[in-house]
């Protein structure tokens, strides 16, 4: 109920601001918005696995929101730049691109190995490397930004290789990839906030056309839709009062399709609001606030058995891992001139 009612006050605020610009052009307002989804997923994992109430558990599963942000936001920057630079942003890319992804990744792994073996006695680098693409990686929650290097270089190799037509084959081999994700029973969250890549790609695309049509929306098909993803967000809510809709396949589907409403409701929001132009994020942790969150529990989980100092100290611990690393990881990339 509350991400609903936020997001029509968001939705509220856009309609009478009405900004045209485009979002690359919206910078800080973007690094902004990834900087709060990745501390929403940490607030969803702690409400979800940590603070044992079933309340807050069922209303802050909004991480896969977040990490479907991450993907639209992710699918539309490859694009644009692509789009501006052509042929030159491909010189360098795996190597500049995928090294800024790769590098937090290599660093939370030398975080979390000794750590997990001092506590648990427990994992090894044969075991990180045997887990890195499996359902359960060693470094928990590490699974999106092994999907995010997975569809980076799928993204170069399209870019890179294919003739024609090259963001049709990348959906393509994208969806493709995700059926076989299906088939070999990966979870839901493998799978469910990808298509969003998809949607931030061929947004960029038909970006100008887009906005010219958001500039037609009316309150009540705001007010609808959000309706709809409460509904769909809350779908624990309406099953208990339509049968009809009580069984699994419903429940797994609406993991999916909740997704791509917020998605709309957020490129509604991103699009409509201004751009920051004071309030800038100086450091781009997102990827190791998502990395150190593991470690960051793992350690808590040991010396603190209250669950809202817990609370309280792994979301201000796993920001402040989180800047270190990044400082780290930027001198690591300097060093090898990435």
């Amino acid at each position: 109920m509350f991400l609903s009612f936020c997001l029509l006050i968001l939705c509220i605020i856009a309609l009478f601001t009405k900004d045209n610009h485009r979002l690359y052009e919206k910078r800080n307002l973007t690094d902004l918005v990834k900087w709060i989804a990745a501390i929403a997923v940490v607030i969803s994992h702690l409400c979800t696995f940590y603070m044992h109430s079933a309340t807050l558990a069922t209303e802050c599963r909004f991480g896969s929101l977040s990490v479907s942000i991450f993907f639209f936001l992710s699918g539309y920057g490859l694009i644009c730049s692509y789009n501006l630079k052509g042929e030159k942003y491909l010189k360098g890319f795996l190597i500049h691109r995928m090294g800024k992804v790769i590098i937090p990744l290599l660093t939370a792994y030398a975080i979390h190995i000794p750590l997990l073996k001092i506590i648990n006695n427990r994992g090894g680098v044969t075991e990180a490397i045997q887990s890195l693409f499996s359902t359960n990686p060693l470094l928990p929650y590490s699974w999106y930004v092994t999907e995010i290097v997975l569809l980076y270089l799928l993204f170069y190799i399209a870019m890179r290789f294919v003739p024609k037509y090259k963001l049709i084959t990348l959906s393509l081999i994208i969806i493709c990839m995700m059926l076989g994700m299906l088939l070999t029973k990966f979870p839901h969250w493998w799978i469910n906030a990808t298509p969003c890549f998809i949607i931030g790609m061929w947004y960029c695309q038909y970006e100008c056309a887009i906005i010219k049509q958001i500039g037609k929306v009316k309150i009540w098909n705001l007010l609808l839709l959000i309706i709809l993803f409460f509904c769909i967000y809350r779908l624990d809510i309406i099953q208990n009062n339509v049968q009809i809709l009580a069984p699994w396949r419903y429940t797994y589907a609406s993991y999916y399709i909740v997704n791509y409403l917020f998605i709309i409701l957020a490129v509604y929001i991103l699009q409509g609001v201004n751009n920051i132009q004071k309030l800038k994020v100086k450091r781009n942790c997102y990827y190791e606030i998502y990395l150190i969150q593991g470690s960051v529990f793992l350690l808590l989980s040991t010396t603190v058995n209250n669950r809202t100092l817990f609370f309280t100290l792994a979301i201000i611990s796993t920001i402040l891992f989180s800047l270190g690393m990044n400082w780290v990881n930027q001198k690591i990339a300097s060093l090898i001139k990435i």
